[in-house]
């Protein structure tokens, strides 16, 4: 089977609470597409790079089966973050921006699933618009929304919108944050705003995760699993993993019950790891470990 991912991969610049700085490919087009190929998934990206991407990031991803192409390849300098760490937060600044993702990036491509997941507005209502209404292609298309939502002061700092009109006909399954979930929804929260995605906005399946703590809402059943504390202060590309787990999870077994268990299992694996950027993604064998678990003490409730 075949994931496609349409996003900016980044280059991170990470300061940790005790000042270390480290470098680090980073944006979901690398934490989603690596997660995917944990589940032995190919692997396609609607991508762009500038001439600054390291013929050594371009090898290891080619290692992993993830091609960087010619095509992805622009003048406008490779998206970069500078990402501070903080105790229960992070600050995140936007260095360099590169060129948007086009129609024509993403119209060739054919796959079983997409992940569409901006880091910061590169990719277009229109092409999002593309990528949904093409049903003869794809099966299921997984929207996090995280880059529409994102905006920059002055200095390049990144602040969040607290409203945000988005089209979702045609999106599978979203997964937001209680920010996000707040702004796609005229500043609803929970179970509530959960609901408005799925019923007045056509959303299959809503994911929405806070502190420990992650959401599934699926038909009228709301599912949630606990997470155990971990202390870690690498949480960066989280999300991403458990959207791709999510996505190759259900995609396998058509269950999404066991899906929001298998994401939720590689969320947990990844934390324990407690390793910077890229290294935290879990193996397939480590995800699993905990998604049996869930599976078995998951909470729900009708709704």
């Amino acid at each position: 089977m075949k994931i496609a991912v349409a996003s900016h991969i980044a280059l991170d610049t990470i300061q940790d609470m005790k000042g270390r700085i480290t470098e680090s490919l980073g944006g979901p087009a690398c934490y989603c597409s690596l997660t995917a190929r944990e589940f032995k998934f190919k692997v396609e990206l609607a991508t762009k790079v500038g001439k600054d991407f390291s013929q050594d990031s371009r090898l290891m991803l080619h290692n992993n089966g993830i091609n960087i192409e010619d095509t992805h390849i622009t003048d406008s300098p490779t998206t970069r973050f500078r990402i501070i760490l903080k105790k229960e937060s992070r600050d995140l600044f936007l260095l360099s921006k590169c060129s948007p993702i086009t129609i024509e990036d993403i119209k060739e491509i054919q796959t079983d699933c997409w992940i569409v997941s901006p880091v910061i507005d590169e990719i277009p209502y229109s092409v999002l618009e593309e990528i949904v209404n093409d049903n003869d292609n794809v099966e299921f298309v997984m929207l996090d929304p995280q880059g529409y939502i994102r905006t920059t002061t002055p200095d390049g700092r990144i602040s969040l919108l607290n409203d945000l009109k988005l089209d979702m006909s045609g999106i599978s399954a979203i997964k937001v944050d209680p920010q996000e979930l707040s702004a796609l929804t005229g500043g609803r929260k929970g179970i509530e705003g959960m609901q408005f995605l799925q019923v007045c906005k056509g959303v299959k399946f809503v994911l929405s995760t806070e502190y420990r703590i992650i959401h599934l809402l699926y038909d009228k059943m709301h599912y949630w699993i606990k997470l155990p504390e971990v202390e870690t202060a690498y949480s960066t590309g989280i999300g991403d993993i458990l959207s791709s787990a999510f996505c190759c999870a259900y995609l396998k077994e058509k269950d999404p019950v066991w899906a929001i268990c298998f994401g939720a299992g590689a969320v947990r694996a990844a934390l324990e790891a407690n390793l910077e950027g890229l290294d935290k993604i879990p193996s397939k064998s480590k995800m699993e470990q905990s998604a049996s678990y869930y599976y078995n003490t998951l909470s729900f409730q009708k709704i």
